[in-house]
């Protein structure tokens, strides 16, 4: 960490652009987090260093950052041609031998991948997007830039594929895949995962659906994260029926759905108004062996709030606490929402005390349910409703939190629509 502490501060380094846009990855996800409530923070002073062509906000996942940064702190010490190799992915003025420099970077060590994708998303793409793809085949140039034999010919795909998911360029990571295809190689269940969701997401669920029949016909066999993310794109379609089909055939592969299979499924049909077969599902999951976790009873709650059946919803809650399954602050928030749709002030503040008993405190959505129900169900009659608002405008107001519903000092200006008539 020293090291590249000491090649950031290095004025004339060629690796300082890319030693910051790797550290700030993990500085920018705390100060997007922070911004939204202390807005003096969201002043970064790493972006004026960033390179002008550093146009696209990618991170590394945290799951991987830290071994990318171990990985190019070692390569920066003992290797230098990981130092040409940085200089050329930045000063290089044509886009083949920048390629060229992250496939070297990227089989440096294995823990770089990811950065090299990355890099080549942000900096190249999807200006690029050709000379990469002529990259891929073999036009990327010669000497010790280029690449030779079919696993260096397989290594520049494995990049280009996932610098254009990173890119969110779906048509031509197909068109990468299927060279990848062409060639006889097998693609990562990493990058078809991200390639489903991202052709879900674009709304190409018969391209999705190609490439998942591909993976069942040639491999690689799909897993578990493969079958939820198509689960949850064909739900997130409307498609689900279909969605439920493919529960079923996973059994045919030996996979085993878990709750978070469950329970995409169940939210889906609770969206599209098939709310009996979700509560079906729920004791199917029990059945099977699958023990519900609190986003499973979130979901189901939040169904029978919504349809107003609160004594079911109360009783589902009460199970939740015998089943030993600890609640959260989203939980008591979906019930509180439900007395107050139903009129049911008394029971929501009830609600609102036992959250507090259990050593959890209101947060934004607490207060502004309890406050907008207050508001509506309040009137000259019923001064404890008002009285109760003020209370939780000024604690609102206190912890720093957003209102939501109109200031509570002109409850007593709205007109009389009474006496106006």
């Amino acid at each position: 960490m020293r090291l590249l502490a000491a090649a950031a501060r290095a004025p004339c380094s060629p690796n300082r652009h890319f030693l910051l846009l790797l550290l700030s990855s993990s500085h920018l996800s705390t100060t997007t987090s922070s911004s939204s409530s202390h807005p003096s923070c969201s002043y970064d002073p790493i972006n004026q260093f960033l390179p002008f062509s550093h146009h696209r906000r990618l991170s590394l996942p945290a799951s991987l950052r830290r071994d990318a940064v171990l990985a190019l702190a070692r390569l920066l010490k003992l290797s230098p041609p990981c130092h040409a190799a940085l200089h050329a992915l930045t000063a290089s003025p044509s886009p083949p031998p920048r390629f060229a420099a992250a496939l070297r970077l990227a089989a440096s060590d294995p823990a770089l991948r990811p950065l090299a994708s990355l890099l080549v998303a942000a900096l190249l793409l999807p200006d690029a997007a050709p000379d990469l793809l002529a990259f891929c085949d073999g036009g990327g140039g010669g000497g010790d830039g280029g690449f030779r034999g079919r696993s260096g010919r397989h290594a520049a795909r494995r990049l280009a594929l996932h610098a254009f998911l990173a890119a969110g360029m779906a048509g031509e990571a197909l068109d990468v895949l299927s060279r990848v295809r062409g060639a006889g190689d097998t693609p990562s269940l990493s990058a078809l995962a991200a390639l489903l969701r991202l052709l879900f997401r674009g709304g190409e669920v018969r391209a999705a659906w190609k490439v998942f029949e591909e993976m069942a016909a040639r491999g690689p066999r799909p897993n578990l994260a493969i079958f939820n993310a198509m689960i949850f794109g064909l739900c997130h379609r409307g498609l689900v029926r279909v969605s439920a089909g493919l529960l079923g055939v996973m059994g045919r592969f030996n996979i085993v759905p878990d709750a978070c299979s469950y329970n995409i499924l169940m939210k889906g049909l609770c969206v599209y108004g098939q709310a009996d077969d979700a509560f079906k599902l729920f004791d199917e999951m029990r059945a099977a062996g699958c023990c519900p976790t609190i986003i499973t009873y979130n979901i189901l709650m939040n169904e029978l709030c919504r349809e107003g059946r609160m004594v079911e919803a109360r009783r589902l809650f009460d199970e939740i606490v015998r089943a030993g399954v600890e609640v959260n602050t989203i939980t008591f928030n979906v019930l509180i929402d439900g007395y107050v749709k139903a009129g049911q002030m008394d029971k929501a503040n009830m609600a609102c005390t036992e959250m507090k008993d259990m050593g959890l405190m209101p947060d934004c959505w607490t207060l502004n349910i309890l406050s907008a129900g207050a508001y509506k169900f309040g009137n000259a009659a019923s001064s404890g409703n008002v009285s109760e608002a003020l209370k939780l405008e000024q604690m609102m107001r206190q912890s720093g939190l957003n209102l939501l519903v109109p200031d509570t000092r002109t409850l007593d200006q709205r007109p009389n629509l009474n006496e106006t008539a």
